[in-house]
């Protein structure tokens, strides 16, 4: 990857540069034959905090683009909206001019993005000098292409109720705490019933993917060709999620149902939360004075991952017929606009590397520093079962659901459901 992007530069020394360079306006190109304002077209997703961090910095963007003329729909992802409108207009050549994606689609729609290294080279600009370290490379197709521009990244870290261990007479979590440790503490907060039930750890939408990576197991090989779910440390991670919510130290599917993970915590009814860094703000306001929190890493695991990372960014289309307009968004919201990356950084780590390193790191909501999710990154693992992966992903949440709410033991879930996950992923990868 690091040669692509060298080779990239080099080329760009020889070539003529056709767009602008690095924070400069392209207000000529952008205008129509008669001084008329270039329409752009912009579809983002998202909802609540990540809805306001998405408006805000297109209103950064038309700020400092008067002679663009924006339209951003923001859509919502519950109830498969955004990938029922996104398919359609992909298919029928309908779409917008630039639309949010996420490198863990794998490549499934990317015969439908514009290619932008040309673009990166006219522009003579090193990515790696002004992209967060590590946040460009998903974006690189095998075949050298890049099919979008990074914007921000988030993991996850491990929230705790202060008051809540006093109480119980449980020792505060650490830096070196592994899953077990967890699983042991847990299960010390595990008592009462109906609404006054308590329990150790929240349930989150992350447990299932991270059931896999929890013993140091994997979804699949590093070339994402080789199949690697029926594994003994995948199943050793789902028994102890399963043995987590049998021994009431997590919510089973009825209790989680009537009382929101958020709410969970909160309401001082779950004493630990896998926290991310795109909701920090919201539970910190929720929380308020309620209770003494914070965080610690997420547990640790041996000789594996110990985090999930979930990743987003804008591709520009190439049906687009505004490609100078899509580009010039593309790099600011990636990293020529520092007041675009402040608004981003509001709910994750921005791709601007300058505002990650000072105006990001330095933020915090309540006691939670942004800076725990900076040293979160090095650990942590691209959505596992993201777009093309999705079919196998959906069979994997049968396993998970077979262990934590009908109470099979991993191996008995694996063997009633692996070979139909192993027929999907196969088929995803046309094996």
């Amino acid at each position: 990857m690091k040669f692509r992007r060298a080779t990239a530069l080099l080329l760009a020394g020889i070539m003529v540069s056709g767009l602008t360079a690095c924070g400069e306006t392209k207000k000529e190109s952008d205008q129509g034959e008669k001084g008329e304002k270039e329409k752009l077209v912009i579809w983002s997703w998202g909802a609540d905090e990540e809805k306001k961090s998405r408006e805000n910095m297109v209103e950064a963007f038309q700020k400092a683009h008067p002679e663009i003329e924006v339209e951003h729909s923001v859509i919502p992802t519950a109830d498969h909206v955004w990938d029922q409108k996104m398919t359609a207009a992909l298919s029928a050549g309908t779409g917008p001019d630039v639309i949010q994606m996420s490198p863990d689609y794998y490549g499934l729609y990317t015969e439908y993005y514009e290619d932008l290294t040309p673009y990166v080279e006219k522009e003579g600009v090193d990515l790696d000098s002004v992209i967060t370290e590590g946040m460009l490379d998903p974006y690189y197709r095998p075949d050298g292409k890049l099919e979008a521009m990074p914007l921000l990244e988030n993991v996850f870290v491990l929230a705790y109720n202060k008051d809540m261990f006093d109480e119980f007479n449980v020792e505060y979590p650490t830096a070196d705490w592994t899953w077990d440790d967890l699983a042991e503490a847990a299960k010390k907060f595990a008592g009462g019933e109906g609404a006054d039930a308590t329990y150790g750890l929240v349930n989150h939408w992350i447990d299932a993917p991270l059931s896999i990576l929890v013993k140091g197991g994997n979804a699949y090989s590093e070339d994402l060709k080789t199949c690697e779910v029926n594994s003994e440390e995948v199943k050793a991670g789902l028994d102890l999620f399963g043995d987590l919510v049998q021994s009431k130290a997590m919510p089973d599917d009825t209790a989680a149902k009537g009382l929101p993970k958020e709410q969970l915590f909160v309401s001082g009814h779950a004493a630990m939360y896998t926290l991310g860094g795109f909701e920090t703000k919201l539970i910190a306001e929720e929380v308020g004075e309620n209770f003494e929190w914070d965080a610690v890493p997420m547990p640790k695991v041996e000789n594996g991952k110990n985090n999930l990372m979930y990743a987003t960014g804008y591709a520009m289309l190439n049906t687009s017929e505004h490609k100078d307009a899509a580009w010039t968004f593309l790099k600011e919201a990636a990293y020529a606009n520092e007041d675009m990356a402040k608004k981003t950084a509001a709910i994750g780590l921005p791709a601007c590397k300058n505002i990650a390193e000072t105006y990001y790191k330095d933020l915090s909501y309540g006691p939670i520093k942004n800076s725990y999710f900076l040293e979160g990154l090095d650990g942590a693992k691209l959505n596992i079962w993201g777009g093309a992966f999705a079919a196998a992903g959906d069979v994997y949440t049968q396993i998970w659901q077979s262990v934590t709410i009908d109470g099979k033991s991993a191996e008995e879930a694996m063997e009633e459901y692996y070979p139909a996950l192993e027929k999907a992923f196969n088929e995803a990868n046309g094996n």
